[in-house]
């Protein structure tokens, strides 16, 4: 067969397809004629079909809802996916500032967040061991005056002025600090001086240090030490320097401890702080002896805890004479501003550098220190750190200027001379008071006051008060002390300058410092305006500090101030007077008493210390450690009863753990003789009442011990009658109901009276218990039969009375009535208490009884 052709194929394909398209096409048409018949008519309401209430009701609903499901889970699960992203950032941020301090991190806080967190630190304080904080009431800032609101502000202005450009900075720093040079030196008339400041009052002087070490060594800036080695500087320090100076300079400059040379005080005219000029340069020529660079002198115009001025002119004479450096420092500095600068200080205006605190002096907060010096090589200054080249560091400066401004040269002078004026008034106030020894005037402003016979002396004197301006020391020191000008006083012997008991101070000395102890502290309580110290004074002891210059403005003490504390020291002085006076006679008081022993305590301000010793120990030295404790403990009873009676009572301790009764300070209305009296009556009756516990004590653990033997042999009784299987819980019921035995009640009783172990069966049988008599020091004792009121039955059964058990009140009421007052009681530790019969009581007998 031949295949058909092209044309052929086509049209059979065209032929099949026209039938196709033609019946789509009459389908169309007839589901267009469908819809054209199921169309209602006019006029009539259309019903919907069956699919289209599917679609409308059920399935679009449906869909709707699937939707907003979809919605809702998508959003949860963006939700999460933002919490889980910001987790892992959070873990990621943590563990990459895992180094920042937990308050540091963060986006920081508030300005007023952090102060109030700073107001916390200040006023709050947290309590040791706790979580919890506590207001400190006696924390207080200074209230600022205009002057230091200045300082305040410059010290914000002095960094916010390096934000200026350089030029412009500059040309302010360098008018500013050229005006503060100037001032600062005319001011306390050191000419033609430079000056540095700083914050730490010892740093302008290690810088003066190592200036006057560039100066004696030429090569010591290229050299280093090497320079030295040859001769070694020397600095020399007063014996009155603050502790730890010459090891702090040596520290910061690098050198051996063996350069600080220190120079003893005069004590020719007593207790003195002015450095021995005679020895001074006795050891500048043995240093020189032994090819030693004498370098440096620190000299005082006002020493730190006295205030003594030093010869500043014989110094400055040695010092001109060895090409030394002197460098002068104190509080006294302060009077050079004054119109007459006092004689003794004039001489530090020809040294070669002072160190000043005008901050300290007037009362103004964050004033910087300054350090005036004298030398004209530039160089030298740059290289010990006198002089920077930074334009910001030059600021320092600033408070100075604007505080000056403000404050001008009166101001400046009322406040010294204020201070001045305190000092010089607590002066004439002690004057009088023969118990007060002050040891920061001098020998010859205390001295009397000469009488003239001639008008030429008188005349004399007066032009020489013209040329010599004296004036009392800023810092007033006292102590009190013996009162060595009444009629029959006797010097006391450390107060004799005897040069063998330098290392070694009597008892009375040590008790002086501890009144001067209380003393400092009641009136820093009393005066918080006129703040005291206590200081250490060679061959003095403890003495009361107080310095105008240093805390008079800050505090603003004014003269109504100083008088109240004239009076409030009076009036302690007093109780002082009164207990010194009346120490001696307690302490023959004390030793009047059999019982009473006098305790010797370092550092307490009272009239002393007792023990109270029992009747048994009186006279023993071979005290044991259970000794010891029975007496701490009667003692400690004995303390507690008189606390409760007078507040002037205390425990005290001394160095073997032993324990006291201290004695306060006392008036001069107080019966001294009561007190002895009370703490001797307060022993007995502890002694007296502790007697009975010892011997019922003493009875109990006898008792005890008997019990417990009693114990042990009633069981192996048992055990040999009864059997070993009896002893057995189950087997032991099945043999009793097998083969009962006939029991017998068996117990003991124990008598708190006499102390012994009696068998229970009378008491079963009669139904009562039979006692002896119940005193355990009569001869003869009988048996009767009467109610016990004392006793405790093992057996469980007790009588007595109204059929009740009989109180320990009640038994130490019958036997205190019983036992003989004048028979020796046995003493044991009272440790022991009734509570310990229970361990007495035999076994109880079986429950059918």
């Amino acid at each position: 067969m031949a295949a058909p052709s092209p044309s052929e194929a086509g049209g059979a394909t065209s032929g099949e397809t026209a039938p196709l398209s033609s019946s789509l096409t009459m389908q169309n048409g007839a589901s267009e004629q469908d819809q054209t018949k199921m169309k209602p008519p006019a006029g009539e309401v259309a019903v919907p079909s069956f699919q289209e209430n599917y679609q409308t009701k059920m399935l679009n609903p449906m869909l709707d809802d699937m939707e907003k499901r979809v919605s809702q889970s998508t959003v949860i699960l963006d939700r999460i996916n933002k919490q889980m992203d910001l987790e892992r950032k959070e873990r990621m941020k943590k563990r990459l500032t895992s180094h920042v301090p937990e308050a540091l991190q963060g986006g920081g806080e508030s300005p007023e967040s952090v102060l109030q967190k700073v107001e916390q630190l200040i006023f709050f304080a947290e309590i040791e061991g706790t979580d919890e904080v506590q207001l400190q009431e006696h924390v207080r800032l200074q209230d600022l005056d205009p002057v230091a609101k200045t300082a305040l502000l410059a010290n914000s202005l002095k960094a916010y002025l390096t934000t200026l450009p350089e030029d412009a900075l500059k040309r302010v720093v360098t008018k500013i600090n050229s005006d503060c040079q100037l001032w600062l030196s005319r001011l306390f008339r050191f000419q033609d001086s430079c000056v540095m400041y700083h914050d730490d009052e010892r740093e302008g002087l290690v810088r003066i240090c190592r200036l006057a070490l560039y100066t004696r060594y030429p090569k010591y800036a290229t050299d280093g030490f090497d320079a030295l080695y040859s001769r070694p500087p020397v600095i020399y320090l007063s014996a009155a320097a603050k502790p730890g100076l010459g090891a702090y300079i040596c520290q910061q400059l690098g050198l051996p401890l063996s350069c600080i040379c220190t120079v003893p005080c005069n004590t020719v005219f007593g207790a003195s702080s002015k450095m021995d000029v005679a020895m001074l340069e006795k050891l500048i020529q043995d240093d020189l002896a032994a090819a030693k660079t004498p370098v440096l002198l620190v000299a005082y115009a006002g020493t730190p805890s006295v205030g003594h001025v030093d010869n500043l002119q014989r110094l400055q004479e040695v010092c001109k004479t060895n090409e030394i450096w002197l460098h002068v420092e104190g509080c006294y500095l302060a009077t050079l501003t004054l119109f007459s600068v006092p004689s003794d200080v004039s001489s530090a205006k020809s040294g070669d550098s002072i160190t000043i605190t005008p901050g300290t002096w007037l009362g103004i907060p964050g004033l910087p220190n300054a350090t005036l010096f004298k030398t004209s090589d530039p160089n030298l200054m740059h290289a010990a750190g006198l002089n920077t080249f930074n334009t910001a560091l030059k600021l320092n400066c600033l408070p100075y200027w604007m505080c000056l401004l403000t404050l001008g040269h009166q101001g400046l002078i009322s406040r010294i001379t204020h201070a001045c004026d305190l000092a010089k008034s607590l002066y004439d106030k002690l004057d009088p008071i023969t118990t007060i020894k002050q040891i920061s005037r001098d020998k010859k402003e205390s001295a009397k006051k000469k009488e003239y016979k001639s008008l030429l002396e008188l005349l004399s004197k007066a032009i020489s008060a013209l040329l010599v301006f004296e004036m009392a020391s800023p810092t007033v020191v006292f102590r009190y002390a013996e009162d060595t000008a009444g009629p029959g006083a006797i010097v006391a012997p450390y107060a004799v300058n005897n040069d063998d008991d330098q290392n070694s101070r009597s008892e009375d000395s040590i008790y002086y410092d501890s009144l001067n102890i209380w003393l400092a502290e009641s009136m820093r309580s009393s005066d918080p305006k006129v703040p005291v110290e206590t200081v250490d004074v060679d061959k003095e002891g403890l003495c009361i500090r107080y310095c105008p210059l240093e805390n008079a403005q800050a505090k603003g003490t004014t003269k109504e101030d100083m008088e109240q504390f004239v009076t409030n020291l009076t009036s302690n002085l007093s109780v002082l007077n009164a207990s010194t006076r009346q120490r001696k006679r307690f302490q023959a008081m004390v030793e009047s008493q059999p019982n009473l022993k006098l305790i010797h305590l370092e550092n307490w301000a009272g009239l002393g210390a007792v023990s109270y010793v029992p009747d048994v120990y009186v006279g023993r030295d071979d005290l044991g450690p259970a000794d010891l404790i029975q007496i701490n403990s009667l003692n400690a009873e004995v303390l507690h009863r008189l606390k409760a009676q007078d507040t002037a009572f205390s425990m005290g301790h001394t160095d073997d753990g032993s324990v006291c009764m201290k004695f306060g300070l006392i008036t001069e209305d107080t019966d001294l003789e009561e007190l002895v009296e009370m703490v001797q009556s307060t022993g007995k009756e502890v002694e007296e009442s502790s007697k009975f516990l010892e011997f019922m004590s003493e009875m109990v653990r006898k008792g005890i011990d008997e019990a417990n033997k009693e114990l042990q042999k009633g069981f192996v009784t048992k055990l040999q009658h009864e059997g070993v299987l009896r002893q057995i819980p189950m087997v032991s019921s099945v043999m009793n109901w097998l083969s009962p035995i006939k029991e017998e009640i068996q117990g003991q009783s124990f008598n708190l009276t006499s102390g012994k172990i009696h068998p229970t069966q009378d008491t079963y049988k009669y139904h009562m218990q039979i006692q002896e008599d119940s005193n355990p020091y009569s001869q003869g004792a009988q048996r009767t039969p009467r109610t016990p009121r004392t006793s405790t039955s093992s057996g469980g059964q007790s009588e007595g009375g109204e059929g009740g058990s009989t109180t320990a009140g009640q038994v130490k009421a019958q036997l205190i009535s019983q036992t003989p007052p004048s028979t020796p009681l046995p003493m044991a530790g009272p440790g022991l208490q009734l509570g310990a019969l229970t361990g007495a009581q035999a076994r109880t007998p079986p429950a059918s009884s």
